[in-house]
């Protein structure tokens, strides 16, 4: 086995058996430990894996890494996992944008892509929600009205309060309604 200063030495002078040699130390590990951990698919895992790979050999190339102070599989595990937490904060903003002009489309009565049943599970949300959460959102998606002027219809501190409010209660909302599309499932 190589020492743990040799990888960046071996990348540098033979990067294709280095890789390798990496690529197969590490890869069965690795895809599994991305699929429990981070509940990735086999596909994204193997993607993950893959970007990491080169996120490895370009850090070595341009000099980001010059020494190693854990070993190489500590190091691959470290990128796979910010890789990992990268993706699901994308997919989350796009659960959440899809979510937002649902619950938009659903308070401004225009539904022509959202269906019924989903009509009937945000209404049952909001209606589960309640108040103060339920008018923050109405105001502001239904009525258009401004974080100041909520922030005075409400009597909030000022408008950074209001907004923090808004953002907590449509995090509810969406963990309510997605609550109510699991149990139907």
């Amino acid at each position: 086995m190589i020492i743990v200063a040799d990888w960046i030495l071996k990348i540098k002078t033979n990067e294709n058996e280095a890789l390798k040699e990496i690529y197969m130390l590490c890869r069965k590990d690795c895809l599994t430990w991305l699929q429990k951990e981070y509940m990735c698919t086999e596909e994204d895992a193997l993607d993950i894996f893959q970007m990491t790979m080169m996120i490895l050999f370009d850090n070595v190339i341009t000099g980001k890494l010059t020494s190693l102070s854990s070993n190489i599989k500590t190091y691959v595990f470290g990128i796979a996992r910010n890789k990992a937490l990268e993706l699901h904060r994308s997919r989350k903003n796009i659960v959440s944008d899809d979510f937002i002009s649902m619950v938009v489309s659903y308070v401004m009565d225009e539904n022509d892509d959202v269906t019924e049943d989903q009509l009937s599970k945000v209404c049952h949300s909001l209606d589960e929600l309640g108040d103060p959460c339920k008018t923050v959102l109405i105001q502001y998606y239904y009525h258009d009205k401004s974080m100041d002027e909520i922030t005075t219809l409400m009597s909030y501190k000022n408008a950074d309060t209001t907004k923090n409010q808004k953002y907590k209660c449509l995090k509810r909302l969406q963990n309510i309604y997605f609550s109510h599309t699991s149990k139907s499932l």
